[in-house]
């Protein structure tokens, strides 16, 4: 008892710490994130920029002025990582949505040649289960991870007809390729679908280590997500044009 009580404890922060961050990713992610990418490079950058000094041995430049130029580097760098980041990140979220949204239309056998068949089979959701169960921690090596996940993916694709097959491929390639496009060219609305899928993920994540063996199906986790991404990006984006007029106005009155 005096082990469990503040192992208990320390789940429920856990969880709690996950669903109340992941809030703040889902509700206002978006406008942050770009500042605390700055941040981190800011402040990277002054001991790399000093470190870096020292190693190659410039004896004329002052530990100071390495580190702002380490600072200003570093901002830069975090900056250009961040935007390959955030359109790599857009197009594999925005392809996970798309196979989610697929394998919904699958199990409920919508296009399937016999849908009484595929309702009941639950295809998809056994597939989802079988990469769950895959990948708990249970001591198996990355090669036997890998043999069984691939075996997963050729058993669920085996009982796929040719219009589902067509469905989950064509989802899949044409939204990765729309949401590395909007990576790239559409930054804000990058910033919020990424932002409020992570924050979806982990309010996700953190209920559902709270419910433990009461947990819905991985299935049930994996739509509700989606939805949830989905509301999390309307409603940043609703507010940021809200605020977008504010903002104009400001300027102009101070102007």
């Amino acid at each position: 008892m005096i082990v469990f009580i503040p192992m208990l404890a320390l789940s429920w922060l856990g969880s709690l710490l996950s669903v109340g961050g992941g809030a703040v990713l889902w509700a206002v992610g978006g406008r942050i994130v770009r500042r605390a990418v700055v941040a981190a490079g800011f402040v990277g950058g002054i001991p790399a920029g000093v470190l870096l000094a020292q190693w190659i041995g410039v004896a004329w430049l002052p530990p100071w002025g390495s580190a702002i130029i380490g600072a200003f580097a570093g901002i830069i760098i975090a900056l250009l990582a961040y935007r390959f980041a955030l359109a790599f990140t857009v197009m594999i979220v925005a392809a996970l949505a798309a196979g989610i949204i697929s394998a919904a239309i699958i199990d409920r056998g919508l296009i399937a040649s016999d849908q009484a068949r595929a309702i009941a089979e639950h295809r998809a959701s056994g597939f989802t289960e079988a990469i769950a169960a895959t990948w708990t921690p249970n001591g198996s090596d990355a090669l036997t991870l890998k043999d069984q996940t691939v075996d997963a993916a050729n058993r669920f694709w085996s009982t796929l007809d040719p219009p589902e097959r067509t469905l989950f491929g064509a989802s899949i390639l044409a939204s990765g390729v729309a949401g590395l496009f909007l990576g790239f060219f559409m930054r804000a609305s990058a910033e919020i679908a990424v932002t409020a899928t992570a924050g979806s993920l982990l309010i996700a994540w953190g209920l559902s280590e709270f419910l433990g063996v009461d947990s819905p199906r991985i299935s049930a986790w994996a739509f509700a997500t989606t939805v949830l991404s989905f509301v999390g990006f309307f409603t940043q984006s609703y507010f940021l044009e809200q605020a977008s007029p504010a903002t104009e106005k400001s300027s102009k009155d101070n102007t």
